[in-house]
């Protein structure tokens, strides 16, 4: 295979065949805790039919079938959990330890796992991170009414550039993930007081009330006793935990919370002072998103909620994300002999081989370096 690629499009579009081929084998899964998806709860059985209706190739399996959990079959797993007053060792209870045990090895041969609402307990029970680490704001309660619009953050240490900061401000130790591929397409909004550029996920955006659980399992910074270094809070958390933090509440602008992490293989650690590019990581390993925020409900009680639209693009985003990260390691070796490549220019295709004039937009591509050809992700 190496001696195949050629330094031309017919190349790069003999690679895409490849990948397309790849793709045809392998499908996304959701992990539930029943058989029958209408047994689930109302948030659970919510989002298992938004699988099941957006992914036809798509297969559930559940923690009795942990060893159909295969990187030959399977390119991401999706656990959403979202339960009325469980305590979190009720619901790290929920699996079996050879579930867990399944999922860490599915982990360690380049599977992806997307975890989300109560399921970020579950990072440490797969060895993703230290339990010391786990998250610690944690809602399971009725909830209640509410008028207003709850919202998703990307942009990190907004206060280093509000301009109602009177004190020193640090643009070094600003992060703004809004152009990250899992916020692609989603409606944007500023629903707070000072407006912030944010993603609104909840709420009916009329003024009329809706019913919301406000199930957060996410991470208070503030709270853990960190031992690298790092500007703030977030850098910390993410050296401690080789992450990044790319999701806070909406209205938030400093560094307390932590909504949306992405993290990374725990081979090669992340350096946090490189924040844009390719995906970190030794390809290896596969990579977790975490997202414990309780705007991203599947369904309120009472009330419409206008922006489910976004909540149903992020899911897709995260699981077309995490699913390409496996297609790509799988490729990155298909190099054809070369000559000293080091002076080449650097061209990037699209996945139907378009060759991409300037600088490409975040998503997946095709990139080839002299007879160097492989697939990456721009964030």
């Amino acid at each position: 295979m190496n001696k195949f690629l050629r330094n031309t499009l017919a190349s790069v579009m003999v690679l895409t065949a490849v990948v397309a081929s790849a793709e045809a084998t392998t499908h996304p899964a959701m992990l539930v805790t029943d058989d029958n998806i209408d047994n689930l709860n109302d948030q659970e059985r919510a989002a298992a039919a938004w699988f099941r209706a957006t992914y036809p190739e798509g297969v559930f399996i559940t923690p009795e079938a942990n060893l159909d959990i295969n990187v030959q079959n399977v390119d991401c797993i999706w656990i959403h959990l979202d339960r009325l007053n469980m305590t979190p060792a009720d619901i790290k209870a929920l699996l079996p330890e050879a579930t867990y045990k399944a999922l860490a090895e599915f982990i360690a041969e380049g599977g992806n796992i997307y975890l989300s609402k109560h399921a970020t307990l579950m990072l440490s029970k797969i060895g993703r991170i230290d339990a010391k680490f786990d998250p610690n704001i944690f809602g399971n309660g009725e909830g209640g009414k509410g008028t207003d619009v709850w919202a998703l953050n990307a942009q990190i240490g907004y206060w280093q550039l509000n301009p109602d900061n009177k004190d020193e401000h640090r643009p070094e130790q600003y992060y703004d993930h809004r152009t990250h591929a899992i916020y692609a397409d989603l409606e944007h909004g500023d629903t707070y007081n000072p407006p912030i550029d944010n993603f609104p996920m909840e709420g009916t955006g009329t003024g009329a009330e809706i019913w919301r659980e406000d199930h957060n399992c996410c991470w208070d910074l503030n709270a853990y006793q960190f031992t690298a270094d790092g500007a703030n809070t977030v850098e910390k958390f993410e050296k401690e935990t080789n992450s990044r933090v790319i999701g806070t509440w909406g209205h938030v602008q400093d560094y307390a919370v932590a909504g949306v992490v992405e993290f990374y293989a725990p081979k090669q650690p992340l350096s946090v002072r490189s924040r844009v590019g390719s995906a970190e990581g030794d390809g290896t390993q596969g990579a977790v998103i975490a997202n414990g925020l309780a705007c991203c409900e599947w369904a309120p009680r009472t009330g419409t909620n206008a922006f489910h639209n976004n909540l149903q693009k992020l899911t897709a985003n995260i699981i077309f994300y995490l699913r390409s990260k496996l297609k790509s390691s799988g490729v990155t070796d298909i190099t054809a002999d070369a000559e000293n490549d080091s002076a080449a220019a650097v061209v990037y295709y699209t996945m139907q081989g378009t060759e991409v004039n300037g600088n490409p937009a975040p998503g997946l591509y095709i990139r080839r370096c002299g007879s160097n050809v492989s697939k990456v992700i721009i964030r």
